[in-house]
């Protein structure tokens, strides 16, 4: 913040990436639900922002997934700060504020206690976990305003298992406490709810780890290169190859942007090699798309172009490449280099 010949600003951090909201509509569009592992990483960043936010004093009060921004590094960004107060303001009467479908009972009632603006976060963020989970705000079936608000006063409770069986009992059971009608029955810190939804997340992995454990020998790296030129494919697959040997890994081609993204899709691969100038969507686009919708986050990038610039290069860093390598004389040794960090136990000496 400051003046400038006069006039008061303010400088905020431009925010690359998609909506939590976009990502909710364009999953139910397809009718494929957000993973259990993909929704709490979500759902305890949130928790963590929010959590953030009250130790500073305040009372964020328009929690909801349109507010939240998906951004191409993997980080959950909380927005909107239009509504906040100061924790001190937070029994303001006759000011309702808020979203309708995820307003907790006491704000419709205009009856929030000194100290209980974070249980009104707690709330919206009750039903924010709702809806990721199941497409649908908790009282979505209400026929209108007057019958939504009545919902959240006195209506039953919803349940995410319910409708969506694969919810583990101890996660339904604590988004039905954030969306108790009582803010005393509800949990008192967004801190606690973020430590409980990551061991939930840590619970569900631990089987999935012990099935996936490969010996380190027998691992196998699928390897995602998308070039336009032909001659140059066949450069960067010789080089994979060489790189890592032959039989250890798999390597697929896309020539253009829309096509890369479409194999992601299909499947995340273990390393992406991304040539930043390509027909239909570039370089710099696929990654974006790729990041911000979440299409694969364990994925690593390496951007590979002859001519970047150093705008080019920054904004890489922001969408969360690792390494960028130049194309032409030496390249081979320099994707070493940038590649012997990501797959220290696969690449060849």
């Amino acid at each position: 913040m400051g003046t400038h010949e006069g006039m008061e600003f303010i400088v905020m951090e431009r925010i690359f990436g998609v909506s939590l909201s976009r990502k909710i509509a364009e999953r139910r569009a397809e009718n494929r639900p957000i993973a259990l592992t993909e929704a709490l990483r979500y759902l305890t960043a949130i928790a963590d922002g929010l959590a953030v936010v009250h130790r500073a004093g305040l009372a964020h009060r328009d929690v909801k997934p349109e507010n939240m921004m998906l951004t191409p590094d993997g980080r959950v960004v909380l927005m909107d700060f239009g509504l906040v107060v100061p924790e001190y303001d937070s029994e303001l009467r006759g000011f309702v504020a808020g979203s309708p479908p995820y307003m907790a009972p006491e704000t419709l009632r205009d009856r929030v206690s000194k100290g209980g603006g974070p249980l009104v976060d707690i709330y919206a963020l009750g039903a924010t976990c709702f809806e990721v989970l199941t497409f649908e705000t908790p009282y979505a079936s209400a026929e209108s305003i007057n019958h939504l608000f009545a919902m959240h006063l006195e209506g039953k409770i919803p349940s995410v298992g319910e409708k969506r069986a694969e919810v583990p009992l101890e996660l339904d059971q604590l988004i039905q406490e954030m969306l108790a009608k009582d803010p005393a029955n509800r949990p008192q810190s967004a801190q606690g709810i973020a430590w409980q939804l990551k061991g939930i997340a840590t619970r569900l992995a631990e089987p999935l780890m012990k099935g996936s454990m490969v010996p380190q020998g027998q691992r196998t790296l699928d390897v995602l290169i998308v070039e336009d030129d032909d001659a140059l494919a066949r450069i960067e697959c010789f080089y994979i190859e060489e790189l890592f040997g032959k039989d250890r890994v798999r390597l697929r081609r896309a020539h253009d942007g829309q096509e890369a993204i479409d194999h992601v899709r299909r499947q995340a691969p273990d390393l992406l090699l991304l040539d930043l100038h390509l027909p239909k969507l570039n370089g710099i686009e696929v990654g974006m798309q790729i990041r911000g919708d979440d299409l694969a986050p364990e994925t690593k990038i390496v951007a590979v172009s002859a001519g970047a610039q150093e705008r080019d290069l920054q904004l890489l860093h922001l969408l969360g490449f690792h390494h960028f390598v130049p194309k032409g004389e030496g390249m081979k040794d320099r994707l070493a280099e940038a590649l012997q960090p990501l797959f220290p136990d696969l690449l060849d000496a």
